[in-house]
C-alpha cells in the first residue's frame, strides 16, 4: 500500500512539473512605453519667432554694396567719404546698363529737309541744342536735349509743344562700365546717406544700397591711389 502511495505521489509531482513548464501561460512582462516619434512640422505650421530673438549673424550679413557709379572719380570720392566714416571700402567694376538721363525728341519727321526747317525754327525760339539723330529709315528724329533732371526735360517738352511739335520724353540708357563699392558695416557702424555721395559733381547719381552678392564679398580693397581721390590711369 505504501508503495502504491509513493508511486502516485511521484506521478503527481511529475505532472505538476510538466504543467508548470509547458502548459501554464507565462506571466505577462510589464509593457514598455516608448516616447512618441516627433511629428513633422510644415513651414507654415511652425510657431512664430519669439519677439526680440535674432538668429546669429554671419560675417557676410554685414556686407553692403553701394552703387552703381558711372564715373570712376565719383566712386573714388565715395570711397574717401566711407573711410572718413571709419569704414574700409572695397571697389570693383563690371559691365551693366548705365542710365544717361531723360531724352526729349521729335520723331516721325518726313525727311532731312523738313528736319532742317524744324531745327531752324527751334533755334529762333531759343532751343539751340536741337540736332537730327542718326537713323536708318527715311523718317528723321530730332533730339531736343538730354537732361539729367526731369523738371528740365519736362520744361523742354512744354516748349516744343508750344511750337506745335509732337515731342515726347523717354529715359535714355546704354551699356557701359559700372563701379560698385563694397563695405562691411558691422554695428554700431552705419553707412552715410547716399545723397552725401553727390559731391557737387553736377551729375545725378542713382545709387542704391543692397546686400553683397558673391562678387561683392570677394572684392579687393580700394588702392592707395583711389583713396587720395586720384583716378587710376
Amino acid at each position: 500500500m505504501l508503495r502504491i502511495l509513493a508511486v502516485l505521489l511521484l506521478l503527481a509531482n511529475a505532472g505538476w512539473f510538466a504543467w508548470s513548464q509547458w502548459v501554464r501561460e507565462p506571466a505577462h512582462a510589464p509593457a514598455v512605453r516608448r516616447p512618441p516619434a516627433p511629428r513633422l512640422v510644415l513651414a507654415r505650421e511652425a510657431p512664430p519667432p519669439v519677439p526680440g530673438q535674432r538668429l546669429p549673424e554671419r560675417p557676410g550679413d554685414f556686407c553692403r554694396s553701394l552703387g552703381p557709379f558711372t564715373e570712376l572719380a565719383d566712386a573714388a570720392r565715395a570711397s574717401t567719404l566711407l573711410r572718413e566714416s571709419g569704414l574700409q571700402p572695397r571697389q570693383r567694376a563690371g559691365e551693366g546698363v548705365v542710365w544717361k538721363g531723360w531724352q526729349v525728341e521729335v520723331g516721325g519727321v518726313a525727311d532731312a529737309a523738313t528736319a532742317s526747317g524744324i531745327i531752324e525754327r527751334l533755334r529762333r525760339f531759343g532751343i539751340s541744342d536741337a540736332y537730327p539723330l542718326p537713323g536708318t529709315g527715311r523718317d528723321v528724329t530730332i533730339s531736343l536735349g538730354l537732361f539729367t533732371e526731369e523738371p528740365y526735360a519736362l520744361r523742354r517738352l512744354d516748349d516744343a509743344k508750344a511750337l506745335g511739335l509732337d515731342a515726347r520724353i523717354s529715359e535714355r540708357q546704354r551699356t557701359g562700365t559700372l563701379y560698385w563699392i563694397d563695405v562691411d558695416v558691422v554695428p554700431p557702424a552705419e553707412l552715410p546717406d547716399p545723397s552725401t555721395f553727390d559731391g557737387g559733381s553736377g551729375r545725378i547719381l542713382r545709387l542704391e544700397i543692397r546686400p553683397c552678392d558673391e562678387a561683392g564679398r570677394t572684392s579687393e580693397p580700394v588702392p592707395e591711389v583711389a583713396r587720395s581721390g586720384a583716378v587710376p590711369g
